[in-house]
Order: structure tokens, then C-alpha cells, then sequence
């Protein structure tokens, strides 16, 4: 009988072992970049992975060195180790299905990026350089969300305003994210083995306009041009509306590159 649970034990660990990157290595000294470029790290996640959260951990830790006000983290629970059994909480959306982009293992990481399939992507021991050059590029807009929630319909209405901030031309599209914080729930975690009382950190839990998000502006772009998009949503019965923010983004549709990213809570 001792013989058949050892087995078993060792089937478990395996399969939480399975497609998910161990994090050995802690990363790197960090050095600020100053200025108005804010970054997102799509944190691509998974409740049955069991490292997943020593590298959130990590990436939470450049961002408390670099300041909340200029980097933003969006959990985005994606692929096989996301996939709920038992008692595991469902975080898995159909954007982030399609963000995951069919990749086979978790963590992984996008710095400023929506896809994953073009070099923009990187495990956590290669995040540190992409965030420092990205905050390191030239601003191109600023974003200003107004919302209003209506606690008997808990319908969230959202107003973007993207104002440009140096000349440039292109097709640029904004998304429009909901994020729940501080959900408690069961996690896989390497060296614990099942968390049942673990803290998830800025959930991604869908957007208001699609993966793709809605056009901007299609065409040159000249200093102090404002552009205005609305949303809106009804928020899920089971969401914490007192924990839960907009994050909006406005990127290149040519290549996918992340320009801005702004967040704010919905209270």
C-alpha cells in the first residue's frame, strides 16, 4: 500500500511538472528609467502550474522597484496548466486563449506586446532587458479613463481619451481590459504543493472591446490630436467590483507593439 501511494505521489508531481518553466535564477539588478512611458507584462499563467508563482513573484518585484505608475501586470490565465479540474478556480477567458496564441507552457511573459509568436515574448529570466528598453522608448500618447458604476446594475461605462504627444503616423487600436484583484483561491505552488488559501494578483478577466480592441486613428498623427472611444460592461455577479480596474492599452495594429497603457479602478 506504502508502494502504491509513493507511486501516486510522484504522478502528481509529474503531472503539475509538466509545461511549466522552473524559475532558477532571480532576475537581475533593476536600474528606473524616468519618464512618461508606461509597460505592460502580459503575465501568461496557470492555476495547476506549479511555478507560476515564484515567477509572478519576480516580476511584482520589478515593478515595486520601477513603481506601480509606470509598469502594469495583467495575469492572463492561458493553455493547458490554466484549465480548471476539481476544485481550481476558472480564470481562463477567450481573449487570453487567443493571446496565449497556442504556446505550450507557463510562466511566459509579453513586454509591451499583444502576440506572442514575433520575438516579443520571453520567460522570466529574460524580462528584465525588454522592460528597460521599453520604458526607454519615446512616448507617443497619454491616457485618460473616465468611468462611471452603477451599483444597482453593475454596469461599468468607460470613456478613453488618447492624446498624442509626438508626431507619428500608423494604425493604432486601444483594447479595454477588466482586471479583479486579490481573489483567494487554490494554486499549484512548487515546494507547497496546493495552496488552497492563495492570493491571485491582478487577474485578467476579459475586455470590453474584444482581444483586438477597436481603431483609434488610422493615418498620421500630430501633437496634442485627441481621440475618444466608450465602452461599456455589465460585470459578472461573482466579481469583486471593489476590486476590479481598467486597464486600457493602445498599440500599433501593425505589429502589435504596446505604446501605452494606462490603469484605474473601477471604485
Amino acid at each position: 500500500m506504502k508502494k502504491l501511494l509513493s507511486i501516486t505521489a510522484l504522478a502528481v508531481l509529474l503531472f503539475f511538472a509538466i509545461g511549466c518553466d522552473k524559475i532558477d535564477n532571480p532576475h537581475k539588478p533593476f536600474i528606473p528609467v524616468s519618464g512618461n512611458k508606461t509597460v505592460l507584462i502580459k503575465d501568461f499563467t496557470g492555476v495547476r502550474c506549479n511555478n507560476c508563482p515564484a515567477a509572478a513573484e519576480t516580476v511584482h518585484e520589478l515593478q515595486h522597484q520601477l513603481g506601480e505608475d509606470c509598469v502594469f501586470i495583467m495575469s492572463v490565465h492561458a493553455g493547458a496548466l490554466a484549465t480548471p479540474t476539481g476544485k481550481f478556480p476558472d480564470f481562463t477567458t477567450e481573449e487570453g486563449t487567443i493571446w496565449y496564441n497556442n504556446n505550450s507552457s507557463n510562466p511566459l511573459f509579453s513586454v509591451d506586446h499583444v502576440n506572442l509568436t514575433d520575438g516579443n515574448a520571453f520567460y522570466v529570466g529574460q524580462v528584465d532587458a525588454p522592460l528597460n528598453n521599453a520604458l526607454a522608448e519615446p512616448q507617443l500618447f497619454s491616457i485618460d479613463i473616465e468611468n462611471t458604476y452603477d451599483e444597482a446594475t453593475r454596469r461599468v461605462n468607460v470613456e478613453n481619451t488618447f492624446s498624442a504627444v509626438g508626431d507619428c503616423d500608423g494604425k493604432y487600436y486601444a483594447t479595454v481590459c477588466l482586471l479583479e484583484d486579490s481573489i483567494v483561491g487554490r494554486q499549484a505552488v512548487q515546494g507547497i504543493g496546493i495552496d488552497t488559501a492563495y492570493v491571485f494578483r491582478n487577474v485578467f478577466r476579459g475586455t470590453f472591446n474584444g482581444a483586438d480592441g477597436e481603431l483609434v486613428s488610422d493615418g498620421p498623427v500630430f501633437y496634442d490630436d485627441n481621440f475618444v472611444t466608450t465602452s461599456t460592461m455589465v460585470l459578472d455577479s461573482t466579481f469583486n467590483a471593489d476590486q476590479c480596474y481598467i486597464l486600457t492599452y493602445i498599440y500599433d495594429y501593425q505589429n502589435g507593439k504596446i505604446l501605452q497603457t494606462e490603469m484605474k479602478k473601477i471604485k
